[in-house]
C-alpha cells in the first residue's frame, strides 16, 4: 500500500496591485498625519490670533465685529481636511483612481490653511 503524496499546493500569489495598495495607504496615512499636525498648529495659532485686534497689527477682515472671519480662520482647515478625506476615499473606492484622488485631496486640503492664513495676514 504505497500511496503517493498529494501534489504540493502552489504558493499563494499576491493579489495584483497589492504592493501599490500598501504604498498608497502608507502615503495617504502620512499625508493625513501631517495634515492633522498642521491643523493642530493652525487651530492653536488661530485661538490667539484675535489678541492683535486691538492693535495696528490686526487686519480689518479678521478683526471685524461679526467674528465670522475668525471662525473661518479657525475651523476652515478642519472643514477642508474633512472634504479632502471624503475626496480621497470616494476617488479611490468609487472611481478607482487612488493617486489622482490623493493629489486632488491634497489640493482640496490646501485651500483650508491658505484661507486661514489669508484671513489673518490679509
Amino acid at each position: 500500500m504505497n500511496v503517493p503524496p498529494p501534489p504540493p499546493y502552489p504558493p499563494p500569489r499576491p493579489s495584483p496591485g497589492g504592493t501599490r495598495k500598501v504604498v498608497f495607504a502608507v502615503a495617504a496615512g502620512l499625508l493625513l498625519a501631517a495634515a492633522v499636525a498642521v491643523n493642530g498648529l493652525l487651530f492653536f495659532g488661530m485661538a490667539f490670533a484675535g489678541d492683535s485686534c486691538g492693535t495696528s497689527a490686526g487686519t480689518a477682515r479678521f478683526c471685524d465685529d461679526s467674528g465670522v472671519w475668525m471662525l473661518v480662520a479657525m475651523f476652515g482647515p478642519t472643514v477642508a481636511l474633512a472634504a479632502a478625506v471624503i475626496t480621497v476615499v470616494l476617488g479611490a473606492v468609487r472611481v478607482r483612481r487612488p493617486w489622482s484622488a490623493l493629489v486632488l485631496g491634497v489640493l482640496v486640503y490646501a485651500t483650508g490653511p491658505a484661507l486661514a492664513l489669508f484671513t489673518v495676514f490679509g
